[in-house]
């Protein structure tokens, strides 16, 4: 369950007919302006996560590596990030402020102290911050609570020497204080630079080499209500949200079938790896969407919704299939955004974790104002009657329609309600969604 301490909506007034009411106000993809961003992204559904930084050391197709770090910060074009944020439906984006060999894409002055020569002109961070936040996409920034396993021995003697690193360090990441004094400045940093421009953090490492409490802290201190998610499922400080990674998580296969998802947050690498190493998108669109849909319908997810992991080259080309894939499933989200941003899992057809769990025809949604239940029909009947049985909650509709407009005729019977397609509509076979109003 998501542990964002819940603060009060920011509602605006409206006068009709003498009544004062009050509308949420919601932004282009679905996130509810005056929430803290805890709460926007408890309820987000979809992200892009980038690991950048590695690819200081991978060649683009036909190109050698850029070596220099501040080549590399240059090069990245971050109106392309947005652009490709934007077309797959994406509500924030994930990507690493600083890693491997805790290389930052931002000009640190904590870093650059150390190691000058590893240190960015750019401050791509704050490029990245302002781009997407032009479009309403929150920024989220990967953070590494130890990377001393990637550093050469040189690197770690001038650690050793300042006092930033003990001595017996050997590569594993034990719980060590003066390493950590330099982790704490590092997010105090950036924190102070970008706080109030980005959602949260990421931390990977599973959180076991510093200590959660002083690093919520310090989080929280620039960005409050920060959502922030720790590697590995972990539920304790300093995460506010849970999540974790998955190199491959749910079979690639595009026929029709439900899958099993998770409450927490899930990071799925979408082609070869997390960084662009020539290889090629894993998944159809179809059924990266059919994912997205089984999870955001699971009972208790709050934390995050999906992931796509994938990066660009340095010269800002993609892998193989994946703009294409990614704007493929951009297009079904958009088609049925209704049914997927602002919704919550529903309580009256009720889906669990496993596939096993879900109902056999798919899963629902509710709107966040409970007035509607939406269906989505992942796997439909061989006719053109289908009966949903009676909602958990005891709930009543009125009426239901396709989500593009057309009346869905629906019966009441003694074990639920039987639905049928009006003339010359066909089952969609990537997912039909039926609006059902409640009484």
């Amino acid at each position: 369950m998501s542990s964002c301490r819940m603060l009060p909506r920011r509602m605006l007034p409206l006068v009709a007919g003498g009544l004062l009411l009050f509308l949420t106000v919601l932004n282009p993809v679905g996130l509810r302006a005056g929430e803290s961003p805890c709460q926007q992204l408890a309820n987000a559904k979809l992200g892009l996560f980038i690991h950048y930084v590695y690819g200081i050391t991978e060649a683009a197709p036909g190109r050698p590596p850029i070596q220099n770090v501040s080549a590399f910060a240059d090069a990245l074009d971050v109106n392309g990030i947005v652009q490709t944020a934007k077309s797959m439906g994406a509500q924030y984006v994930i990507i690493t402020s600083m890693h491997w060999r805790l290389t930052p894409l931002y000009p640190s002055r904590v870093w650059g102290a150390l190691f000058p020569d590893r240190v960015p002109r750019r401050d791509l961070v704050g490029d990245l911050a302002r781009a997407l936040n032009r479009e309403h996409i929150r920024l989220v920034l990967y953070v590494h609570p130890d990377d001393r396993h990637d550093f050469t021995k040189p690197m770690l003697q001038k650690l050793i020497s300042a006092g930033y690193c003990s001595p017996s360090f050997h590569g594993i990441m034990p719980y060590d204080p003066k390493w950590n004094r330099l982790y704490y400045r590092i997010l105090d940093e950036i924190g102070r630079r970008y706080g109030k421009d980005i959602a949260g953090y990421w931390e990977d490492g599973n959180g076991g080499s510093s200590n959660g409490v002083t690093v919520q802290r310090i989080m929280e201190r620039y960005t409050p209500g920060a959502a922030i998610w720790v590697n590995e499922n972990i539920s304790k400080p300093p995460a506010t949200l849970v999540g974790g990674e998955n190199s491959k998580l749910f079979d690639p296969n595009p026929a029709p079938h439900l899958y099993n998802t998770s409450v927490r947050q899930v990071a799925i690498v979408i082609a070869k790896g997390w960084i662009a190493t020539g290889g090629k998108l894993q998944y159809t669109p179809a059924s990266m969407y059919r994912f997205l849909i089984c999870s955001i319908a699971t009972q208790g997810e709050q934390n995050g919704g999906v992931v796509y992991a994938t990066s660009p080259y340095s010269n800002n080309q993609w892998e193989s299939g994946v703009p294409e894939g990614l704007r493929a499933l951009g297009k079904l989200v958009k088609a049925n955004a209704e049914a997927i941003y602002n919704t919550v899992p529903s309580r009256a057809y009720v889906s669990g974790q496993a596939a096993a769990q879900k109902p056999k025809w798919g899963v629902a949604v509710d709107s966040a104002d409970g007035k509607t239940v939406y269906l989505h029909v992942l796997m439909p009947p061989e006719g053109r009657t289908l009966d949903i049985g009676a909602p958990a909650n005891g709930i009543q509709f009125s009426r239901a329609k396709l989500l593009g407009g057309q009346r869905v005729r629906i019966h009441a019977e003694s074990g639920g309600y039987r639905l049928a397609l009006p003339g010359g509509v066909q089952w969609n076979p990537v997912d039909t969604v039926i609006a059902l109003r409640v009484k």
